[in-house]
């Protein structure tokens, strides 16, 4: 379904110059104090719609590490001991004072915390900007009425947790602020520049006000083993929030990681290079407000809304991702999957590629007079050059309100079961070239890949709904396998791509059966096939082949066969289903 969403200029201008439809993985071997992410380039390509030549844009930012943010061992820095005792602590060394429950930090050293405070905060103000060590050995720190960790400012804060200790942070349900104009700080742990969490121990923060740890500049996350319950937000950082390594749970009523810098040409990142993240959200898991990278790592999500969402850029280029509950699973203007496993279950739409703006609802149907013209025009677009992704939704499938292309890699869609969406849905053209696709889902709204694609493709629509877990076979006129596939759900539409696929070249589909190969998402790899009822023989005599029980059938008219793509003649809107019935109308 389409989503109206309101996106900042920068995002439209960012992709107006990254139509592309190849990208390629680059990786910089720099080692000076930083660690690079690959770099996925979209390179200059003309446009089929405009003859315009597109420029190379980086989607991937490089997030650099400096050796600090990595543990490091305390113990012979000469560090200031802070123990907390209840309302007030005891000091040795320089650079810290406390005063009755506040302990303020006023320079750059390593203090080390441990104890507990019933009612108090570690302030830290380090007019110099030099970097601030705070080692939680085993400390407990509450505050009633503000945060209670707060960095008013430093160069930079580290918050090291030392292996074997667990250390819980925890503020009020309401905070006392000096006037009315003022709102910061609004989190449990909160802090004005940047700040890095590091080492092997284990943090629990309570963020009962607002949000868990905030940072209003980058926030990097290195290691530990995190906690984290925030009524709002439970991770935020305003222009960067990257995790190379650790373990997180998150428990967020607002979103699980977010960044909210804006600004055009300066929105806010995601980095996720590794570690465990299990994310429970009431709005968006991952939610960025400009680009987003996943390179490593596995991500466990269950979101009341998207899963990931990114108001620019989101690029898949590693690690495994598991959306087991969402709204719309994955969501940006767009989308790049070169690597990785990423699975998605939604309630509305699997993948959904959207600018955000107003027009792409459109009017007078989807492509038709007055209605959107996005479809050869915009620079929305969902790119798969690897991986594997596979989407279980009950909206659209794939959904880019713009285009799509695939030239490497596995994709399987199941759903929807319903004839208002389709497992692929796109505005522009699927330009397919490589990698495998089956689609399985309702047939009212059903589209192939479009005729500029190179590699044959093939859409069964039958005359009836096909039940949940009926086997399908597809294989060439010497036996060769194709497809052997159980949909989970219910389908009427069944389209299948295969780099073993070939123009003018006879196939056999069967339905029912049985097979040894072993089966991952209900596709099966290798092993024999028996025991199943042909449905039909058909020749592919075009790169992409409607069939019906009857055998090859004329493609419908605009829906990614002959005639071109869904912006070119006739829409969405007004086509009955397969076997007649009354026209469908278009969910937006």
């Amino acid at each position: 379904m389409k989503k109206l969403l309101i996106t900042k200029q920068a995002g439209v201008v960012l992709l107006c110059a990254v139509i592309a439809s190849a990208c390629s993985n680059q990786t910089d071997t720099s080692t000076s104090n930083t660690e690079a992410s690959p770099t996925v380039s979209v390179q200059p390509t003309a446009t089929a719609a405009s003859g315009v030549q597109a420029t190379s844009t980086d989607l991937i930012q490089k997030v650099e590490y400096a050796d600090d943010d990595k543990y490091m061992d305390w113990s012979a820095s000469n560090p200031t001991e802070i123990k907390l005792n209840g309302t007030t602590a005891t000091i040795n060394g320089s650079g810290a004072e406390a005063k009755e429950s506040t302990v303020s930090i006023t320079a750059a050293g390593t203090y080390v915390v441990s104890g507990k405070l019933d009612n108090g905060q570690i302030a830290v103000n380090v007019k110099d900007e030099g970097i601030v060590r705070l080692v939680l050995n085993g400390a407990e720190i509450y505050n009633s009425n503000t945060s209670a960790i707060f960095v008013e400012e430093a160069g930079k804060t580290i918050i090291s947790l030392p292996e074997g200790t667990t250390n819980l942070v925890s503020d009020g349900k309401t905070y006392v602020y000096p006037d009315a104009s003022t709102d910061e700080p609004n989190s449990a742990i909160f802090s004005k520049d940047d700040l890095t969490i590091n080492g092997t121990g284990k943090l629990v923060v309570q963020g009962n006000y607002n949000n868990g740890i905030t940072s209003k500049d980058k926030l990097k996350i290195t290691g530990g083993t995190l906690d984290i319950h925030a009524v709002d937000d439970a991770l935020m950082g305003r222009d960067l929030v990257a995790v190379q390594e650790g373990s997180m749970t998150i428990e967020a009523g607002g979103h699980g990681i977010k960044t909210s810098n804006d600004t055009e040409g300066s929105e806010g990142y995601i980095d996720i290079a590794g570690g465990s993240l299990n994310i429970n959200s009431g709005e968006d898991a991952l939610h960025s407000s400009g680009g987003l990278h996943v390179n490593g790592g596995e991500v466990l999500i269950n979101a009341g809304d998207d899963g990931i969402h990114a108001e620019v850029s989101i690029v898949i280029a590693g690690g495994t991702i598991d959306i087991a509950n969402s709204n719309e699973g994955i969501e940006a203007p767009m989308v790049v999957i070169s690597d990785g496993k990423t699975s998605v279950v939604s309630s509305d739409d699997g993948v959904n590629i959207s600018s955000g703006d107003a027009e792409t609802a459109g009017g007078g149907g989807l492509g038709g007079p007055g209605g959107n013209q996005s479809g050869t025009a915009s620079s929305n677009k969902l790119t798969i050059s690897g991986g594997n992704l596979t989407v279980d939704s009950k909206g659209d499938g794939l959904d880019s309100n713009g285009s799509i292309a695939m030239t490497g890699g596995t994709v399987i869609v199941n759903g929807p079961i319903e004839n208002g969406n389709g497992s692929l849905d796109y505005d522009g053209t699927f330009e397919m070239t490589g990698g495998f696709l089956v689609a399985a889902g309702s047939s009212g709204m059903a589209q192939a890949t479009s005729e500029q694609s190179t590699q044959p493709g093939v859409l069964m629509i039958y005359s009836k709904a096909q039940q949940a877990g009926a086997m399908v076979h597809l294989e060439d006129s010497d036996g060769n396998t194709v497809l052997t596939f159980t949909p989970p759900k219910s389908y009427q539409s069944l389209f299948v791509s295969s780099p073993t696929m070939k123009k003018d070249a006879s196939y056999t589909l069967s339905s029912g059966g049985t097979s040894t190969g072993s089966q991952v998402n209900g596709l099966y790899d290798g092993g024999e096939y028996q025991g199943g009822t042909k449905v039909v023989d058909f020749t592919t005599s075009s790169v992409i082949t409607w069939l019906s029980e009857s055998g090859v059938t004329a493609a419908r008219s605009g829906m990614g066969g002959p005639g071109g793509n869904r912006g070119q003649g006739g829409g969405r809107g007004g086509m009955p289903p397969a076997g007649g019935g009354e026209p469908l109308q278009r969910t937006q």
